[in-house]
């Protein structure tokens, strides 16, 4: 695709090194067009350059710290960034060249209105630009139409009945499906996105996290366990089958269970196994800037995925009026409390939902009520644990099938099952009752 910004565009040398990896500009380099990379980098990062056209080590160091700052590598062959300017680097200048070139002139200046009474003081770290240009979002491939398969759920009644508790069947969910492109600093991460048939509002969402695709079990019973790579790091960015099965696994699980309670879209990111295992979570989709990335893939799954009624509300112009609900289960948590984190002092976000992440530790204390923001429900195998209003038990027990309190109406289970199987029981058979009791309003 050709350059777009004026200051790029037309430049035989920056087309071709846009094109070319033998074009990219390298430490040496002289003439115009170098001179343009200079100005580029000292409108959009204040770069202390001459734009003298000379390739030398201070724009070399500018060129470095731009890409850094954006995370612009090549992962078939880099794991840091360097000082060269290729192909990456020069659609990265462009594209925020481009969105400065075309920001509308102001408006002549207009007397003051009265004043208004003040208002409550916004949260700092939450404002921001609902147009931000440097957040893409895209539909990779095409939106399908299909059915979530037909399935069982707990009562959420006989959540906390005496005795046993009741299984209902799920009828099959139909609705779209697509998968979601989101690039922002020269990164891409991957959302799936569910919105069931019926959905007649567009400012309220779901978002799952689901575990680290990489599952520690063992290979055999008895044997210690070891880690299994379900879904591997190095094919996240082509989208490799094993992605594609594991996002296929948790939209058969999660969108019925959903679809069937409540008609609301449910986001599903698709996470890599390091951020699991690092609190800055660089390569989670939600790490920079998660409000705005949020609303974007929101406004575009409205436009391409929803057959709205004709009196359905129009999507807010920003976030403070699109309701959020989250949830997770096992290492899912690790993303699950960066978006906690991240945005609980929001008002929109109405709840995070814990589905058996206490498995793990005690009540994960990243995820707390005392923090303030959501308000915050769990799932759990351990009675007694957490200590909330908004705790539900599953203890192994209530799963044997020759328990007093075990599920009626179901396929046999162990006598009783392991406590790992019980973890994943709580998430594929409570999510429903979850959702059911859900805060997300439907209107």
């Amino acid at each position: 695709m050709a350059l777009q910004s004026s200051l790029f565009r037309g430049d035989p040398q920056l087309e071709a090194a846009a094109q070319l990896d033998s074009a990219h500009v390298t430490p040496g380099s002289r003439g115009p067009h170098v001179g343009k990379i200079q100005r580029a980098l000292i409108e959009l990062e204040g770069a202390r350059l001459t734009p003298d056209e000379a390739y030398g080590p201070a724009t070399a160091a500018a060129v470095l710290s731009y890409k850094q700052k954006r995370s612009i590598i090549n992962p078939a062959y880099q794991t840091q960034a360097d000082n060269i300017v290729g192909k990456l680097t020069i659609a990265s200048l462009d594209r925020e060249m481009f969105a400065r070139e075309n920001v509308p002139p102001p408006f002549p200046p207009q007397p003051p209105p009265p004043p208004e009474p003040p208002g409550p003081v916004p949260h700092l770290n939450l404002s921001f630009a609902m147009t931000d240009p440097s957040i893409y979002v895209t539909i990779e491939g095409s939106v399908t139409t299909g059915t979530a398969p037909a399935r069982k759920a707990i009562d959420p009644g006989t959540f906390l009945r005496p005795g046993k508790t009741a299984w209902l069947d799920l009828s099959p969910v139909t609705g779209k499906t697509a998968r979601f492109k989101v690039e922002k600093k020269g990164s891409i991460f991957w959302v799936i996105v569910f919105v069931p048939d019926g959905t007649a509002i567009s400012h309220v969402l779901h978002v799952f996290f689901h575990p680290t695709p990489v599952q520690v079990y063992p290979d055999k019973k008895g044997l210690p366990p070891v880690p299994h790579v379900i879904a591997d790091d190095k094919t996240y960015v082509s989208w490799g089958n094993d992605w594609r099965d594991l996002a296929q696994r948790y939209l058969n699980v999660m969108a019925p269970q959903l679809g069937a309670a409540k008609k609301i879209p449910l986001l599903i990111p698709m996470m890599r196994n390091a951020a699991a295992q690092s609190s800055n979570a660089s390569n989670d989709v939600f790490a920079d800037r998660p409000l705005e990335t949020l609303y974007e893939i929101i406004k575009l799954a409205r436009e391409k995925m929803m057959n709205l009624p004709a009196d359905a509300p129009a999507l807010p112009l920003s976030m403070q009026h699109v309701n959020i609900g989250t949830s997770s289960f096992s290492s899912g948590i690790a993303y699950h409390a960066h978006l906690f984190d991240a945005i609980r002092g929001h008002g929109s976000y109405l709840e995070a939902i814990d589905l058996d992440s206490t498995y793990i530790t005690i009540a994960h204390p990243d995820i707390s009520q005392v923090k303030g923001g959501p308000t915050i429900k769990r799932h759990t195998q351990r009675n007694g644990l957490p200590s909330l209003p908004n705790a539900v038990h599953f203890p192994p027990p209530r799963w044997d099938a020759k328990s007093p309190m075990a599920p009626s109406g179901v396929e046999k289970i162990d006598s009783p099952p392991s406590t790992g199987r019980v973890h994943h029981l709580i998430a594929e058979y409570t999510f429903f009752g979850a959702i059911q009791n859900s805060l997300l309003p439907t209107r």
